[in-house]
């Protein structure tokens, strides 16, 4: 599709579902840019972000400062509500630090996400993202934490379609420390149990390793997107704004993304 094209497929989507759409597609193979709209806005993470977190993990893990079986404490104090089930778990579980990996990408379990940050720091999960060339993707705070000065616009992070691409791409080419953990990372996130945005009506063969985001009025996905002939691509949506509230498959937000996946990917 021209730009023009691709212009009008954004604000036709805008209309039907009522949200502020920002995007980019990068055919990792080529490198071209597929389609972009409003790439560099400041878009609410919502879960997202738990993306980068995973990233500063298993950098640090590379690094020998953290360790995959290394376990912390479930404690009643850290249950928060939202997505996950550790809120229903007893107290005193112990899980190793990858297994709360697992949980905070592949159910984007909030608990598991803030004994993670509760364990490795908020700052240092932003110098990781700054050290990959990612100015301004932002770790604000903990899930469910009160908002300080710097989360009260975009709550828990922010994050570009850009840069969330760029994240992809770093992964794809092995270059987020070694190969080695740069396929450890998307092997994780191939695990994504939240098929309602960019997978939703591709191929079933094509593989998604990805993450989404969810708040009341917003609706993300970011991931690399793999065709069974090995075409890979890079691919970040953020539907912010959207009027109606809906926690269900059926949200517009999450049609949204849907729809311009299949189209723009030509799946």
């Amino acid at each position: 599709m021209d730009n023009d094209a691709i212009a009008k497929l954004i604000a036709e989507t805008e209309e039907q579902c009522g949200g502020e759409i920002s995007l980019m597609i990068t055919d990792l193979t080529s490198g071209e840019i597929i389609a972009s709209a409003d790439p560099d806005r400041e878009c609410k993470t919502a879960s997202v972000i738990k993306f980068p977190i995973l990233v500063h993990v298993a950098l640090e893990v590379e690094r020998g400062r953290l360790h995959w079986d290394e376990t912390l404490t479930l404690t009643d104090g850290e249950k928060v509500g939202g997505s996950g089930v550790l809120t229903s778990m007893t107290a005193g579980l112990n899980l190793s630090l990858r297994d709360l990996c697992v949980l905070m990408t592949v159910i984007s379990d909030n608990t598991a996400t803030n004994m993670i940050i509760e364990h490795v720091g908020i700052e240092p999960v932003n110098q990781t993202l700054r050290d990959l060339g990612l100015p301004q993707t932002t770790l604000n705070r903990k899930s469910y934490a009160p908002d300080t000065p710097q989360s009260k616009k975009h709550g828990l992070g922010m994050a570009t379609a850009r840069e969330m691409c760029r994240l992809i791409e770093l992964l794809h080419r092995g270059e987020i420390g070694s190969p080695a953990t740069c396929t450890d990372i998307l092997k994780i996130m191939e695990g994504q149990r939240y098929h309602d945005g960019i997978p939703r009506y591709l191929p079933a063969d094509w593989v998604y390793e990805g993450k989404t985001g969810a708040i009341d009025h917003v609706r993300n996905d970011v991931a690399r997107v793999v065709t069974p002939d090995g075409r890979a691509y890079a691919c970040a949506i953020f539907v912010q704004n959207l009027k109606q509230v809906l926690w269900t498959a059926d949200n517009l937000g999450c049609y949204a993304i849907a729809n311009l996946s299949k189209i723009l990917l030509k799946g």
